[in-house]
């Protein structure tokens, strides 16, 4: 790091002329990007002014500034060149001001990052001193810095800021939810009702099954008793039946009770069944078979249970 005095006492050398060639004579500052972007050299051998732009430099030790090349200095006839040596502009000596229009002092100088160029900060006759991160702008009549002062425009941005603030402050708060409104459990009890849920599912199925199976028992053995019944002799007489009901005997006698109930398994319920009438609307769990109350319960009927698998729903729905 330099400083403007301190890159004064530096010797230029060309490398390939190995050789001093003159010595730094000043700076040249650019406003745009407040850094160097010329050095003024003094040639060794006209002790005329020579400019070299900052990019040109190769380093510059505690001792000498180097350079590639006498080549590198620019033209005396370059406009650039022509321009920076009659209107040289230098920081030291410039009024410094605030952001909010305020006097500062007065530049006494500044320092130099001899490998980017930056102006990395300035000193002020006073002893005080900004930072480039402070830096407004850079002007050949005078600098502008941030040194914490508001403006004017800070204030008012601040007013409005404050009662912005203060109407959220004062908005009234949002009502409370309705105390009946239904807050959802958490997980686990979620989790723990759905299990009892399932568990009482489980309970009224069992109890379901027993009491179908119950029902069966019952038709079944209502079923048997009918059976044993004797039908009555009619008047007059003597104990016999009818020739055809002694031939229906005969033949219902020679046909095979296991056999019947191998070929249907529903025979005593159908008996039971068909002829009654339904006390309540019955409908199958695949919806194929849809019966209301009132109707009567044929063979055709008990066979489209069968199929559907709804006989116990037949039982279930007429009177024993």
């Amino acid at each position: 790091m330099e400083t403007n005095e301190s890159i004064l006492t530096k010797g230029v050398v060309s490398i390939d002329d190995r050789k001093q060639v003159g010595k730094v004579k000043g700076v040249i500052v650019d406003c745009d990007s407040c850094g160097v972007s010329h050095y003024i050299i003094s040639s060794s051998s006209t002790n005329s002014s020579l400019v070299l732009p900052f990019e040109k430099s190769l380093a510059v030790g505690d001792t000498f500034m180097t350079i590639q090349s006498r080549d590198d200095f620019l033209a005396t006839t370059d406009l650039t060149a022509r321009g920076a040596l009659e209107d040289n502009f230098d920081l030291v000596g410039l009024d410094v001001y605030s952001r909010a229009g305020s006097h500062l002092g007065v530049v006494k100088g500044f320092d130099i990052d001899t490998a980017f160029g930056g102006i990395t900060k300035i000193d002020l006759e006073d002893g005080g001193s900004f930072e480039s991160d402070s830096y407004v702008f850079f002007a050949r009549e005078f600098v502008f810095v941030d040194d914490g002062t508001k403006t004017d425009a800070d204030i008012r941005s601040a007013a409005a800021n404050g009662s912005d603030e203060e109407a959220e402050d004062s908005a009234p708060l949002a009502e409370p939810a309705d105390e009946e409104e239904a807050v959802e459990p958490d997980n686990a009890e979620a989790v723990e009702e759905i299990e009892q849920g399932a568990d009482e599912g489980m309970v009224e199925v069992a109890e379901d099954e027993a009491e179908e199976a119950e029902i069966v028992d019952e038709v079944l053995e209502q079923g048997e008793e009918d059976e044993l019944v004797e039908e009555p002799v009619e008047d007059g007489g003597v104990g016999e039946e009818p020739v055809e009901d002694e031939a229906a005997e005969e033949a219902e006698a020679e046909e095979d009770p296991a056999e019947e109930a191998e070929d249907d398994p529903d025979a005593e319920l159908r008996s039971f069944l068909v002829g009654k009438v339904l006390n309540e609307r019955v409908v199958s769990q695949d919806g194929s078979l849809v019966l209301e109350a009132g109707e009567e319960i044929t063979e055709q009927v008990f066979a489209d249970a069968q199929k559907c698998d709804a006989v116990l729903l037949l039982t279930m729905s007429v009177d024993e």
